[in-house]
């Protein structure tokens, strides 16, 4: 039996539990032996770290997303059901113009000259919303992946407890740090948002250059092995995007 990617598994099903989030929150029941091996049962691929499929998974996961909050937005009358159509209508266009983007000659050494700010500054440059509205849904969009991120991890690491690969105390001690660095990110957008070009890339350098994998912090007190870091970002690809620690 070929081996399993239990990383797409999660994704996948983290996609169909988004679809049956409701407007008014979600609610997260503890995981049974049961309903991890009932998530984990659909897909036969081979892992890679972070790769190209991962890139496409997070992609659709993101469009899944999208998809709860408009449909969320409209029933809480944030906007109207015209106002969401537009607005998916527009996300598979600029979708459908970046699969193009090697071939666009504004894009110069994998850079783009797009307007910055993204999605929901365009919406507003593009008249497709206002900007309370705009602002509106990008609040409701993090709210949702906070929500589907949260119940990614927690089935994560219940899995890889299920399997033995590590003990609680361990899964415990993983979430701690995950959550640490999401916050330690959080903090480092708010300070350089508020940077010049000159002073946010000199910052941004100097965090790079102190930057300590999180999974080598645990590996260096003993908390798991190298052996256990492997497993673990293969469950959770999207929380180390340069792989495994180095430093």
């Amino acid at each position: 039996m070929k081996k399993t990617s239990l990383r797409i598994k999660i994704l996948s099903g983290m996609l169909c539990a988004g679809l049956a989030f409701s407007s008014t929150g979600v609610s997260f029941a503890s995981v049974t032996n049961n309903e991890i091996t009932a998530s984990v049962t659909s897909m036969d691929v081979k892992i890679h770290s972070y790769d190209k499929k991962a890139a496409k998974a997070k992609q659709i996961q993101m469009k899944a997303t999208l998809d709860i909050v408009i449909k969320e937005s409209i029933t809480s009358h944030i906007i109207t059901k015209t106002e969401g159509d537009k607005v998916l209508k527009y996300v598979n266009a600029k979708s459908e113009k970046n699969l193009n983007i090697k071939k666009d000659k504004k894009h110069k050494n994998g850079k783009c000259d797009c307007v910055k700010g993204g999605l929901f500054n365009d919406l507003v440059t593009d008249g497709i919303l206002t900007q309370e509205k705009s602002d509106a849904l990008r609040k409701k969009m993090y709210s949702k992946k906070t929500e589907i991120r949260t119940t990614e991890l927690k089935n994560g690491l219940n899995i890889l407890v299920v399997n033995k690969i590590l003990t609680i105390e361990q899964s415990k001690k993983v979430h701690e740090v995950i959550i640490n660095r999401q916050k330690e990110r959080k903090e480092t957008y708010i300070k350089a948002k508020n940077m010049n070009d000159k002073e946010r890339k000199i910052y941004i350098r100097k965090m790079k250059l102190t930057y300590v994998s999180p999974m080598k912090v645990l590996i260096d007190n003993g908390t798991i092995t190298k052996e256990q870091e492997i497993e673990i970002i293969k469950v959770l690809p999207h929380y180390f995007h340069g792989g495994h620690s180095n430093k």
